[in-house]
Parts: C-alpha cells; structure tokens; sequence
C-alpha cells in the first residue's frame, strides 16, 4: 500500500469517528509527508544526474587545447572544453579536416593538430598568392 493509499484509509476511520480536528490534523499530516515525498523524487533526480556526470568526469581526457575527449571512444570525438566546464554539457565540435575546429555553441575555436593546420594555410599562401 502506498502513501496516498493508507492517507486515504486513515481519513475514511477519521471521517466516521466524527472528529473534525482530528480529521483536519490529518490532512496537515499528509500535505506534509506529500510535499516530503516531492523532495525525496527531486533528490533522487538530482542524485542521478550527479552520478551520471561523475562517471562522464571519470572518462574525460583532456588535451593541451580547449577540447576534450571520452578515452573509452574508439574514434576520438572532440567535445568542447568550455561547455563542459561552464554548462557541463558534451557538444561536439565542428572539426574540419585542415586541423583546426569550432563549437557551435560558444565559439571556442583552436586546433587539433597545428600542424596541419600550418600546412593547409602554407598551401593556401602559396596557391592563391595570400598572405595570412
């Protein structure tokens, strides 16, 4: 039997015994273990979302730049450090193939391999006559 279920029984003992303020206790009564019963479910969700983010902490490796990735992922995905850090939400970068990305969501911007990226403007200098 539930809480709302013996509160239900209870009142209908209360109700034929007659007694108005014991009646009326009893409805101060279960308005309270109700409003208990609300933070007990608001503390469990929070406990879950607390547990789920230590173990996303946990499985967090983080690089030199303002990216960061799940070790467990067998092809690395780069997440934005920033939104992590400030929100703690994984969005994932816009990684382009010259070497550098940017989050859609802040607009942290850098690079995953510099290299790369050096070579891709080298070439574009060199193509195109442009000086960066």
């Amino acid at each position: 039997m539930g809480l709302y279920d013996g509160i239900k029984d209870v009142a209908k003992v209360v109700q034929k015994a007659d007694n108005i303020e014991l009646y009326q206790k009893l409805i101060d009564l279960s308005s309270q273990a109700l409003d208990m019963q609300n933070k007990i479910n608001n503390l469990a969700e929070e406990n879950k979302r607390l547990k789920q983010k230590e173990d996303i902490i946990n499985k967090i490796l983080r690089h030199n730049e303002t990216y960061i990735t799940i070790k467990e992922d067998k092809v690395p995905i780069f997440y934005c450090s920033c939104c992590w850090d400030t929100q703690n939400k994984l969005v994932q970068l816009i990684a382009h193939e010259e070497g550098d990305y940017i989050c859609n969501i802040c607009n942290n911007r850098g690079y995953y391999d510099k290299e790369k990226y050096r070579e891709y403007i080298d070439n574009m200098q060199n193509d195109n006559n442009i000086y960066i």
